[in-house]
């Protein structure tokens, strides 16, 4: 190993192991769900399986002050729209649809500003067999209806302001953190044929700048988060120009970053399992990050470790795998936090309230 690189995996496995040694955050069940969605999201086509593929969420509010949420599944094309309140959720049966193909977007997370909606690709090769998968290399957004709280559609319903980048690939390749983990047959995690390829499950949107959090590549407990300027990156614009910074956060031994979400000062991190197989029963937790930018390796604050081993499934339930969140409430004290699971129907939603 290079002396440069052995030097900074030194460094995150003491910054790890410091955080694990001053933070002992409370383990916290639910305090409501699984709600119960009602007849659910329907599809077309592999509904079941789609159903339970749910892998991120963006909410606004209406006029009418309802929150109104886009769900990504990393099943097909087709996002769809919920109403959520503090004590259930409302499927919506309009299709969103994202791309207009076949291909699979592997759409795994979701952020909104208000103004836009953007749902990114996982920029992955395929877990299975490490296959190429460029269907997955595409960022999108698209403009809020501010009335509705949902898309806003021209006449004859297409996305008003739809844009569809892969501009995003060119930028990581250009990250020194990242370059390793972007090409072709790089497969995920380290196990096996693992070459640590790149794989985003988080995303979240501040002050015109979007933040990319990766469930791999991860080093020693330590996952990156990329920043870029939503519009340069849109525009086409590669290099300086999209003002990029790659931050790595200590997350926890086994595990990556699998969503964030902006609060009132800084953003949110659910941590759980990393794309390798040993690493799959570490548990989650939530972390609370500054949101400012760094080069070198910064120790979140931990919030809580979610208990989620006491759920039941119910008929359509397969796993509960936390994988998207948004918080409905903040206060002085706490967050109301809304986690949703790959694994469970309709997401399964979850509602967790975490001390700050």
């Amino acid at each position: 190993m290079p002396r440069a690189q052995a030097a900074i995996t030194s460094i995150a496995i003491s910054l790890a192991c410091t955080l694990a040694a001053a933070q002992q955050p409370p383990s916290i069940q639910p305090t409501s769900g699984p709600w119960d969605a009602g007849a659910g999201f329907a599809f077309t086509a592999k509904s079941t399986k789609t159903r339970q593929s749910l892998s991120g969420i963006a909410c606004n509010l209406d006029k009418n002050q309802q929150r109104v949420c886009l769900m990504a599944f990393d099943e097909g094309v087709e996002a769809r729209f919920a109403t959520v309140s503090g004590h259930g959720m409302a499927p919506h049966p309009e299709p969103v649809l994202l791309r207009p193909d076949t291909g699979e977007l592997d759409a795994e997370a979701a952020a909104t500003d208000g103004q836009f909606f953007y749902v990114t690709g996982s920029h992955s090769a395929k877990r299975s067999n490490c296959a190429s998968n460029p269907h997955s290399r595409h960022l999108l957004r698209f403009r809020v209806d501010p009335a509705t709280g949902r898309a806003q559609r021209t006449a004859n319903g297409a996305l008003v302001d739809y844009a569809d980048t892969g501009q995003l690939w060119a930028t990581m390749q250009a990250q020194p953190g990242l370059a390793d983990s972007v090409g072709e047959g790089k497969c995920l995690g380290t196990q096996g044929a693992g070459r640590n390829g790149v794989n985003i499950e988080g995303m979240a949107v501040r002050d015109g700048r979007l933040y990319f959090g990766f469930r791999g590549p991860v080093l020693q407990g330590t996952a990156g988060v990329l920043a870029v300027d939503a519009d340069a990156l849109f525009n086409g614009e590669s290099g300086a120009n999209v003002h990029a910074s790659l931050t790595p956060l200590v997350v926890g031994a086994g595990r990556g970053i699998r969503d964030m979400v902006a609060v009132q000062q800084g953003f949110l991190v659910l941590a759980g399992p990393d794309d390798d197989k040993a690493s799959e029963q570490v548990g989650w937790t939530v972390l609370w990050w500054d949101g400012k930018a760094s080069a070198k390796t910064v120790a979140p604050r931990i919030l809580a470790s979610l208990d989620v081993s006491h759920i039941q499934p119910r008929r359509c339930d397969k796993e509960t795998k936390p994988e998207a969140i948004t918080v409905l409430a903040e206060t002085p004290q706490a967050y109301q936090l809304l986690v949703l699971s790959d694994g469970m129907c309709d997401g399964g939603p979850l509602l967790f309230t975490v001390a700050k």
